[in-house]
Order: structure tokens, then sequence, then C-alpha cells
């Protein structure tokens, strides 16, 4: 779970959060468009409010919330629990996500579909993510292992172990680095 500070405690944070977030899907277009945005800003609205009612102790209205909440999950399989991410989390498709209930999501990072944060079953232990991290398609990040800001996780990925240096790409089974520029690349584009 996310420090206190870390987490939307009022609601001007939340407010705030929303706009953000709103943002990374590009204004999340009209309930009537084709494309997966206002759906997946829909999921981040609700998901940002469930925890706002749970954090704040307004029990009726976060288990509407929460319930609202579970039906878009359960209909897209986006299995991320709640206070798990920081503020700028991005899912870019309406595909799979799966996200361990102890994990910690910095701010700024994107999960592409069929992406996976678990634990290795020996433990409860879980990824742990550092800002503005990339999850690439099918990457699957196991048990207690630290991964560095701006790192960017190529398809397919098996990460187990953890990754310090800041701003490389990973990829590979079990995942190595592969290159020195991870993010920074992507936004060079």
């Amino acid at each position: 779970m996310l420090d206190i500070e870390r987490r939307i405690n009022s609601k001007e944070q939340l407010i705030e959060w929303l706009e953000y977030e709103k943002r990374k899907y590009g204004g999340a277009g009209t309930f009537f468009s084709v494309s997966e945005g206002p759906i997946l800003y829909r999921h981040q609205k609700l998901l940002r409010k469930t925890e706002f009612y749970f954090n704040t102790g307004k029990m009726v209205r976060y288990r509407i919330y929460n319930y609202l909440l579970k039906r878009i999950q359960n209909k897209y399989c986006l299995r991320i629990p709640l206070n798990c991410c920081d503020r700028g989390l991005k899912i870019m498709h309406l595909a799979p996500v799966l996200v361990n209930p102890n994990a910690i999501i910095g701010k700024d990072c994107s999960f592409h579909m069929n992406s996976g944060l678990v634990a290795a079953g020996k433990d409860d232990a879980a990824p742990t993510l550092g800002d503005g991290v990339v999850v690439g398609i099918g990457a699957i990040i196991r048990g207690g292992v630290n991964i560095s800001s701006k790192i960017v996780i190529g398809a397919n990925a098996v990460v187990t172990r953890d990754f310090s240096e800041v701003d490389i790409a990973i990829a590979g089974v079990p995942a190595q680095k592969v290159s020195n520029t991870g993010r920074s690349a992507l936004e060079a584009n």
C-alpha cells in the first residue's frame, strides 16, 4: 500500500488527480466514442473515487463506488486494487491487467495489455515500481522485486530480480538490461 501522504485523502486531491489523469487519456473523449479512452478513464474515475471514499471513511459511498468499480473491472479483466497506484496511472488497452494488492506503483506508470505484477508464490512479497515505468505487452513482474524509475519493460519479459539503474530498457526471460535509454527515448518520439 502507498504511504498515507501518497493516497487520496481530500476532495481537492481527488479533483487534482482526476484532472491529471484525464489529460493522460486525451481528455477521455465522449461516452459514445469508439476508442477505449472513455471506458478506461471511467475506470480511473471509479478507482480514484473508491479510494477517496475508503481513505476518508465514507463507507456508504465507498460500497456504492466499489460495486461500480468491480463491475467495470470484471467486465474488462482489470485487477487493480485500491491504494496501490500513485497519481498518473495509465492503462493502455482494454485487456487484462493484474496487480497484486501488495504491489506499490509510482507516479506516471503505464501498463499494456496482459501484463501483471504478481507474488512469487513463496510469500506475499509483491513488486515495487518507481516513477515513470512502462510495462510492455505480456510482461510479468514477479515477487518482491524493486524496479527503479523510468524503466521500460519489454513485451513478454519476465522480471524476477531488482533493477536499480534509472532510465534503461529491460527485456527477455529472465529480464536483463538491453539498453541505456529507456523512457527518455520514448519521450523523444
